[in-house]
């Protein structure tokens, strides 16, 4: 899977609230520090818009909106960079049969999503960094580099 990757996931199995369900998710890599097990990391995304509208519950979240049917998603959909996972590698791969890429982001939105993720709260600066190492083996180069405030 490539930086940018969209997908669905099947019944995924990590929510942390309610029940296991179908999401799709975009990719950004892996880990790249001396960490055992490596992560993938994955930011989710949701078709309910409502949610980041003027009186919505996250409309001060960090988020992107993809129009529907672009780069494989189906309804109108937001990137919700609250909406983060690092999912075990191992994990990630025993549950491939329930993973079907659908497209690929643009270098272009992927830079943007990136200036969103710096923002981002929930994202620690460790895994800023894999990203932004996952962004220039990718080839996406000239980002600025994560650093604390």
């Amino acid at each position: 899977m490539q930086l940018g990757s969209v997908f669905t996931w099947n019944s995924f199995p990590f929510r942390e609230e309610g029940k296991e369900k179908n999401r799709y998710f975009v990719y950004f890599g892996e880990s790249h520090y001396p960490d055992n097990p490596v992560k993938i990391f994955l930011i989710t995304t949701t078709s309910r818009i409502y949610h980041y509208e003027e009186e919505g519950a996250r409309k001060n979240h960090n988020y992107y909106r993809f129009e529907a049917g672009s780069f494989g998603f189906v309804k109108e959909s937001i990137l919700d960079l609250d909406s983060y996972y690092d999912i075990d590698k191992k994990d990630f791969e025993e549950r491939k049969e329930d993973i079907t890429e659908k497209g690929k982001l643009p270098e272009d939105i992927l830079r943007n999503i990136y200036y969103l993720i710096l923002q981002s709260k929930n994202i620690s600066m460790k895994v800023k960094q894999d990203i932004h190492d996952n962004y220039n083996r990718e080839g996406v180069t000239g980002l600025k580099k994560p650093k604390r405030k």
